[in-house]
């Protein structure tokens, strides 16, 4: 059972003799009832206190668990950002190496088309220069067979 300090300062005692004095035990009830009032609504205010650090424990709990998945989040994006961008470089580099190849069979074609275009023209050269050796050698051959003619008058 509990006992309010209204119970406290209520409570009436029965008398003997040779009892205590009833004003002494009044005085004293009342220094109870107060005390025991205090008690209570320090118990009270304590409750209260407990209650609203408790809310704000609970909100506390609430922002980090929204911090810890707000963290998480960041962190996937960010590890999908850099899978995204690993991803897209890899790309460009097989793309750059594909057209290096392409540089490179192009240059090789041409090379090869200018060197066979060196030769033929190399070719050609021997081939007139034998041509005009053998003009050469024919107008020389024709020049020595003919006979020298006098000179014609004047």
């Amino acid at each position: 059972m509990e006992t309010s300090p209204l119970d406290i300062t209520q409570r009436e005692f029965t008398r003997k003799m040779r009892g205590y004095d009833p004003e002494e035990v009044r005085t004293f009830q009342e220094q109870i009832a107060e005390e025991m009032t205090r008690l209570v609504q320090q118990g009270n205010d304590q409750t209260a206190l407990i209650q609203r650090l408790d809310a704000q424990v609970k909100g506390y709990q609430e922002r980090e668990d929204s911090l810890r998945n707000t963290l998480v989040t960041a962190q996937k994006m960010t590890e999908e950002i850099k899978g995204n961008a690993k991803r897209e470089a890899d790309l460009i580099m097989k793309e750059a190496e594909i057209r290096a190849e392409k540089l490179l069979d192009q240059a090789h074609q041409k090379l090869a088309q200018v060197q066979a275009e060196i030769a033929e023209l190399r070719r050609q050269r021997e081939l007139f220069a034998a041509k005009l050796r053998g003009l050469l050698k024919t107008h020389s051959d024709l020049l020595e067979a003919q006979p020298e003619r006098p000179a014609a008058p004047k």
